[in-house]
């Protein structure tokens, strides 16, 4: 199957520092200084100052096999490694995503730290030509923030005119984090969720095809990507 769903739904819909100074493969880049790529050569241990988490967005990221059959897409991440990739402004942000960075910054609820992970899952019955996940995380300043970003979201197009696409956004049971919500847009299944300082989507794209190659609502493919989508919260 052709892959090009990320850069396609992010440039559309504009969804989602700090190692040690020899980056390991779960160890995002960033760039010292803006340079609009969200790259570097250097890192440093990431540290959050919010009085509500000791940990930063990097320490979320999940790794191989974290969530059983899900392993970091080398091939969708730029420079082909399994490191996650952030940026620290919307312009970093937007050398990443290919633009579509907007939703993330608009004031007040602007974060410290954009990390985005792809991830491939070749096992699942439900999407015999693999599945794909990407996952946006945002540390923000604080815990009002997040949710503050969680909440300005909802009113975007780039959010509102999916309802009625296929299914509404409707409420993650239990829910993730503080509070969640879900949506088939007809080809993905897309989570919101926010806990403590972090804001995170979870987009999980099946194989494409007719059916019994892809069903948009296929009840497994949901619950995987809430599995996966929790895996992410436990951390936290």
């Amino acid at each position: 199957m052709t892959r090009f769903f990320v850069l396609t739904f992010c440039a559309t819909f504009g969804l989602l520092s700090c190692g040690s100074s020899t980056p390991s493969e779960n160890t995002a880049t960033t760039t010292g200084t803006n340079t609009g790529t969200g790259t570097t050569a250097t890192t440093g241990t990431k540290t959050s100052t919010s009085t509500t988490s000791t940990k930063g967005a990097l320490e979320l990221v999940l790794v191989d096999n974290d969530v059983p059959g899900w392993k970091v897409d080398r091939s969708a991440n730029k420079g082909g490694t399994a490191q996650p990739m952030s940026g620290v402004t919307k312009l970093d942000v937007e050398g990443l995503i290919d633009g579509g960075a907007s939703p993330f910054f608009n004031a007040p609820n602007i974060p410290k730290l954009f990390v985005w992970q792809n991830y491939i899952n070749t096992t699942l019955p439900a999407a015999p030509d693999n599945a794909l996940i990407y996952v946006y995380i945002l540390e923000m300043p604080s815990a009002a923030l997040a949710k503050g970003l969680y909440t300005a979201v909802a009113s975007l197009s780039e959010y509102s005119r999916r309802s009625g696409t296929s299914e509404d956004w409707k409420a993650v049971t239990p829910s993730l984090g503080t509070e969640s919500r879900i949506q088939d847009t007809s080809s993905q299944w897309w989570i919101n969720f926010y806990q403590g300082v972090f804001y995170v989507e979870v987009v999980m794209s099946p194989s494409a095809g007719p059916a019994p190659d892809y069903l948009p609502s296929d009840i497994d493919l949901k619950n995987e990507a809430i599995k996966f989508a929790r895996a992410i919260a436990s951390k936290i």
